[in-house]
């Protein structure tokens, strides 16, 4: 073979395997990086089987999940089995108070949250967090997080896959619980009403205010909420010192059902129009008094 066919030969050689380089070996192309603000779950298909697992200390596997109704933070009846697996959980955590856990709410974008908290998700999770609470699970040994899913699995409008857990070192709380302290310990959360209403729409604020009360009660028991309703000047006095307390209790009630804060953890009273905050001689006066103050002491 003269040299002309060996070069050829050897230039298709070299062509050759850069081609394969390309293909099967190298990856030349450079993303760039995503940058969000909301943790959002990958696009997959949802499994057929739940496992819940700590290291070889503990693991069960379920058929069934934490379900929830579409929109809701109320977790469905657990299955007989699913009860039984989530009782060898409370008893894994009550043996062994050094592992905390973690329980993430999952939640699809088409939700609406009706929650105290910022996510449908952290709702979903402070839910299962309180029913954990409830069987004895320290509430120092629990964490709460949210999952956006981008293609939740439905069954007749309930979320089937509604929840997980995943497990570590017990966490150390204490800087949290200072910044709490030094940010809310006395300083109301001020909630205004309408004329006669008993409406309440929190701000983003608001949620995540309630979330760092609701942690910190918790994890705090001496510390308790003062509720306290107020009124403007029109009408009775009588009449508003009642309404204040309606007011107050309604609060009371309303973070109990939307946020799992106990009822003995909070203090209602109603002032009527006794506690004006500035003057009721002008509308915008008015509606700055109709307010409820939620207070950490």
């Amino acid at each position: 073979m003269n040299k002309t066919a060996w070069i050829i030969l050897l230039i298709l050689w070299i062509l050759l395997g850069l081609w394969l380089c390309n293909k099967y070996i190298c990856n030349n192309s450079v993303a760039a990086p995503i940058k969000t603000t909301e943790k959002v779950a990958p696009l997959v298909t949802e499994i057929d089987q739940w496992t819940v697992r700590d290291g070889s200390a503990f693991n069960f596997s379920s058929p069934d999940y934490i379900s929830f109704d579409k929109s809701g933070f109320s977790h469905l009846a657990y299955t007989s089995g699913l009860t039984s697996k989530l009782g060898s959980l409370v008893t894994y955590l009550k043996g062994n108070p050094d592992r905390g856990v973690t329980v993430t709410g999952r939640y699809g974008e088409e939700e609406t949250n009706s929650s105290i908290l910022p996510t449908l998700g952290l709702a979903r999770a402070n839910d299962i967090k309180t029913w954990m609470q409830s069987q004895g699970v320290g509430a120092g040994q629990i964490e709460i997080a949210d999952l956006l899913i981008p293609n939740p699995k439905w069954e007749n409008n309930k979320l089937v896959y509604g929840a997980d857990f995943s497990f570590g070192a017990l966490a150390n709380n204490d800087d949290r619980l200072a910044q709490i302290k030094d940010r809310l310990l006395g300083k109301p959360i001020t909630l205004y009403f309408g004329v006669n209403q008993d409406q309440i729409n929190l701000t983003a604020q608001q949620r995540t205010d309630f979330a760092d009360l609701n942690y910190y009660l918790d994890r705090v028991p001496s510390a308790n909420l003062s509720i306290a309703g107020h009124t403007d000047n029109v009408g009775n006095r009588d009449y508003n010192i009642n309404l204040s307390q309606q007011r107050s209790v309604f609060v009371r009630d309303y973070l109990q059902t939307n946020g799992g804060i106990s009822s003995n953890r909070m203090n209602t009273n109603g002032y009527g129009p006794d506690k004006p905050v500035v003057s009721n001689a002008t509308n915008e006066g008015k509606a700055k008094n109709r307010r409820v103050e939620v207070t950490l002491n």
